[in-house]
């Protein structure tokens, strides 16, 4: 029955150790809702180059169906805004990048309706998400999260459309 209490002790101290770890600070909590209010964010923690550069990642939603992110540093300064976006807002030429490099497929469907039974081959879906990205220093880019050949992939864009980077996800 002792060994019971301290465990259950334990546990509680590390969630409230956790609790405290996870959770920005007052000031990063008030510069968000300055900048966003009304809006409920669910914040992550995230790690720079060096131990010393955290940062805390406001998600929440603009619109009904847009998603947006707020990174914060840990003195309350907004270093990265971010707003999903479609991708017919995209530069034009980041548009024919990606439709010439990765495109977009769609669930084929027999075209006549046939009593015969011929197979369909189903063709897997691949969507995108496009994304607004507007740094510290007002520079806009543009992110796109796609899939090819199984693997996942950011492709950055400047604003002129250009690929500047592509990242390949796990």
């Amino acid at each position: 029955m002792k060994n019971f209490f301290l465990f259950i002790a334990f546990l509680y101290c590390h969630f409230l150790i956790a609790q405290s770890i996870l959770q920005p600070t007052e000031n990063i909590r008030l510069a968000f809702e300055k900048q966003y209010p009304q809006k409920k964010p669910y914040w992550t923690m995230e790690y720079g180059k060096n131990e010393n550069d955290i940062r805390f990642a406001a998600k929440f939603t603009t619109t009904a169906k847009t998603q947006a992110y707020a990174v914060y540093d840990s003195d309350a300064n907004l270093k990265l805004y971010k707003e999903q976006i479609s991708t017919d807002k995209l530069p034009k030429d980041a548009q024919l990048y990606l439709d010439a490099n990765y495109p977009v497929k769609s669930n084929s469907k027999p075209s006549s309706k046939s009593k015969t039974k011929t197979k369909t081959k189903a063709v897997v879906v691949t969507a995108r998400e496009s994304y607004s990205v507007v740094d510290a220093k007002n520079k806009t880019t543009y992110e796109v999260r796609t899939k090819k050949d199984g693997k996942n992939y950011n492709l950055i864009f400047d604003t002129e459309g250009n690929l500047i980077k592509t990242i390949e996800i796990g």
